[in-house]
């Protein structure tokens, strides 16, 4: 079983649509995002106070980490709806992205409708559909990014457009350094995750093993890497198809830490995943280490990953990169295909379908 990983065929069956190949690409997809959004006519920003950036799943985890990665710099408030409807404070003074890698998320065009009836300033992010046909006809600008990804699987053109544009909009420092640093480090994660590194060297594939069977609970540090988190458990909900749950530290201390004692046998099902960095406050790294001396006693196990890079953009990115590639090992290991969605397309298909007549 151990060796299962290695093997060409387990790739070939059950990775149908090369979401592997997604996640072994991944630095090129950035450098692609950042060209585009280099390239992109910017208008400049006026007497915004307030930006809100609209999306759901793939397409809202971008800025999820554009507002981690920005708190500590950018004057103004980023605020991230994954909703139909955007907060009564959106207006004349405000920004609005919205985020929909097909063009056609209901969620997002709802928002897009509110916002222009609102009088706010709309930027949109897509490949087409309607949210670009919107855009065109009402005179908003929109970046197209290229098409044939899955939404979660197009992570550097969701993310590196926002920083791109938020550096020139004057909203953070000069990033090249940092973008640099950021490619650097996704180049040293993909050699040491990708297929070809054998199990017994792969740590991506070491974790997917640990976790199967179990289910996989996340926590991060509040600071800044809730969305790491995050991103963890949804691409192992949509790649593996399997169950998994995250929750940030110090908030996890105050109330789910009391749940960790029933059902004793759920709870002994639970494989936990730290995730750590080095920016982490002091009281929540103090906070990480009581916790294992807890949870080690009723917990299936813990496995504890730290970040890498220089500068937080590349830390962040680097765990992204790592969740990344074990869910799609745990996809191989539950023999499930990591691209197709079909609950998901089931929702949508019904949600489409005409509402029958009260007779």
């Amino acid at each position: 079983m151990t060796k299962l990983l290695d093997k060409e065929d387990v790739r070939r069956q059950w990775d149908s649509q090369g979401m592997l190949d997604c996640v072994e690409q991944f630095t090129e997809q950035c450098r692609k995002g950042e060209e585009l959004a280099r390239a992109f006519h910017l208008d400049p920003l006026k007497e915004i106070h307030h930006i809100v950036i609209c999306g759901m799943g793939g397409s809202a985890i971008g800025g999820d980490l554009l507002k981690a990665y920005a708190a500590g710099e950018c004057a103004l408030p980023i605020e991230v709806v994954r909703n139909y409807t955007v907060p009564h404070s959106v207006g004349p003074r405000t920004l609005v992205i919205t985020s929909s890698y097909s063009g056609e998320t209901e969620e997002t065009l709802s928002c897009y409708r509110e916002a222009k009836k609102r009088g706010a300033a709309i930027l949109a992010i897509t490949t087409g559909g309607k949210l670009a046909v919107d855009c065109h006809k009402d005179g908003f600008p929109y970046l197209v990014i290229p098409k044939g990804y899955a939404p979660r699987a197009a992570l550097g053109y969701s993310f590196m457009p926002l920083l791109v544009f938020f550096e020139r909009w004057g909203l953070l420092p000069d990033q090249s350094r940092a973008i640099q640093g950021l490619y650097r480090t996704l180049e040293t994660c993909i050699e040491r995750y990708s297929f070809a590194v054998p199990t017994d060297s792969n740590k991506a594939k070491q974790l997917a093993l640990t976790l199967q069977g179990n289910l996989p609970v996340i926590y991060a540090g509040q600071d800044g890497f809730q969305p790491v988190a995050a991103r963890w458990r949804a691409q192992i909900n949509e790649n593996s198809k399997s169950f998994a749950h995250d929750f940030v530290i110090p908030e996890m201390n105050h109330n789910e830490i009391l749940g960790w004692n029933h059902p004793e046998d759920l709870v002994r099902a639970f494989h936990v995943v730290f995730l750590m960095d080095k920016g982490y406050h002091k009281q929540t790294q103090k906070r990480f280490k009581v916790m294992r001396k807890i949870l080690e006693p009723v917990a299936s196990g813990i496995s504890e990953e730290t970040s890498e890079g220089q500068g937080l953009l590349a830390r962040l990115f680097s765990l992204i990169l790592l969740g990344d590639f074990v869910s799609v090992y745990l996809a191989f290991l539950y023999e499930q295909d990591p691209y197709p969605i079909p609950a998901i397309d089931m929702l949508k298909s019904a949600l489409n379908a005409p509402v029958p007549a009260i007779e």
